[in-house]
């Protein structure tokens, strides 16, 4: 068995439908490091990016989903970024996850917004809900039927580790979408099968990890199924100094003036994967010079 991080996309040799398992565990340890999250900010980080990585999944395109859970209460927002291709990248604004510390923080679901941009960067699709729930996997079933038209099932479930919420158990999920030509009796007997699944924490062994065979075996009940492709996630950022530098410059001009005044290095942190770029007298006056060209 094997129980690194995985993505696997399959589909129902006979039957019209497609299923994703995913685990998602060491590649949000990374990045929870990073943000230096714990306990429910964690499972929280972890929950949205394996929607994002559901979603991403569908694209056909070498594309990039936004996913975004926002909040009111403690935490305000959570956005996760991915490609087909299980890069992952997610934040929750820095003062917040230091003020909560590893505690549960209080929650009001407000809304699910999705973006999807080419490979270009262009945005192809923007979208939102009202998010029915704190419960990741509901809304982005709600999200894909509202907005999609897509019939789903999806289990999403982070579990950070009690005697240290600086690292997660497992973080893993599944998704099975219903294509348009599912049958009823198909639809019906896939229910009772996600309605009897094992609890995940019942796949995960502390010197093993999360089973994402045994949850990929639960799901396919008696179906016959081809899996499509198998992808390792990782952590990855673009972020970079020009990027920043090309963020600063769409600033007013008198507001980049006054920051060059002060002739002092600016440190701009990158909200993702928390790298810090400094900034010099230097690189403000180049990006003054060009915003008065071209004005």
């Amino acid at each position: 068995m094997n129980f690194k991080d995985r993505i696997i996309r399959a589909t129902g040799k006979k039957t019209p439908f497609r299923l994703i398992v995913v685990d998602l565990t060491e590649t949000m340890n990374d990045i929870g490091r990073h943000h230096d999250a714990k306990g429910f900010a964690l499972k929280l980080l972890a929950e949205n990016s394996i929607a994002s990585i559901f979603l991403s999944a569908g694209l056909k395109f070498a594309g990039t989903v936004s996913y975004i859970t926002s909040f009111g209460g403690e935490i305000t927002k959570i956005q996760t970024d991915s490609t087909p291709m299980g890069l992952v990248r997610a934040m929750i604004p820095q003062a917040e996850l230091q003020a909560i510390g590893a505690n549960e923080p209080a929650l009001v679901p407000q809304h699910v917004s999705v973006v999807k941009l080419n490979e270009l960067g262009k945005r192809v699709h923007e979208s939102i809900i009202e998010a029915p729930s704190v419960s990741m996997g509901q809304n982005l079933a709600t999200y894909l039927l509202q907005s999609e038209q897509i019939r789903s099932a999806v289990g999403i479930e982070a579990q950070f580790n009690k005697q240290d919420p600086s690292k997660l158990d497992y973080a893993a999920g599944f998704y099975i979408e219903a294509f348009p030509d599912l049958e009823d009796k198909d639809i019906n007997l896939i229910e009772v099968i996600v309605q009897n699944l094992p609890k995940f924490c019942d796949m995960y062994k502390a010197d093993k990890g999360f089973d994402l065979d045994e949850l990929l075996d639960q799901l396919r009940g008696p179906y016959d199924i081809e899996v499509v492709r198998e992808i390792d996630p990782k952590p990855f950022c673009p972020c970079s100094k020009d990027r920043m530098l090309a963020t600063l410059a769409t600033l007013p001009l008198k507001d980049l003036q006054e920051l060059s005044s002060e002739n002092k290095d600016l440190n701009v942190v990158c909200d993702f994967c928390r790298t810090n770029y400094t900034i010099t007298p230097a690189d403000m006056q180049e990006i003054i010079a060009e915003r008065k060209k071209s004005s």
